[in-house]
């Protein structure tokens, strides 16, 4: 029941928000189910405790799904990315990085600004990868 309530949250936070960026009408339930599946994949592995795999396979599932919808529907790929990644954006450890600043506790905001610097960039090497290997596969034309 925890993870159906979590997937409807995530599908309809990362919807509203493309919304909210004036996403076409055919790309609401195909970014907001990859964010939904790439969330669950993001929770399974934050339970099992390797934050950094969960937000690389997190990632690397909605980039991977964003590539894919977008050679389907002929649309840039951001447009399926950018509000899929929405819910797995680590910003609860950016707002406690600002909170320990706020609060005058240095190493407690270091450790955390640290933690959260290196998720964001787990992030960002799974997308380079997913749109790297996106430009070097070739479709075959049919016909």
């Amino acid at each position: 029941m925890y993870v159906i309530a979590e997937m409807f949250y995530c599908f309809a936070a990362t919807l509203f928000f493309a919304v909210l960026m004036n996403a076409p009408k055919k790309t609401l339930i195909y970014s907001s189910l990859t964010a939904s599946l790439g969330y669950i994949i993001y929770e399974y592995f934050i339970l099992k405790g390797s934050a950094f795999l969960a937000f690389f396979l997190g990632t690397v599932f909605v980039a991977t799904f964003g590539e894919v919808f977008a050679r389907k529907l002929k649309m840039p790929a951001t447009i399926f990315i950018f509000p899929g990644v929405i819910p797995i954006v680590p910003g609860l450890g950016l707002y406690e990085t600002i909170l320990a600043f706020v609060q005058d506790d240095i190493f407690l905001a270091l450790e955390t600004g640290v933690s959260t610097i290196l998720n964001i960039g787990c992030m960002a090497v799974a997308m380079a990868l997913v749109s790297l290997i996106a430009v070097k596969v070739k479709v075959k034309k049919v016909g």
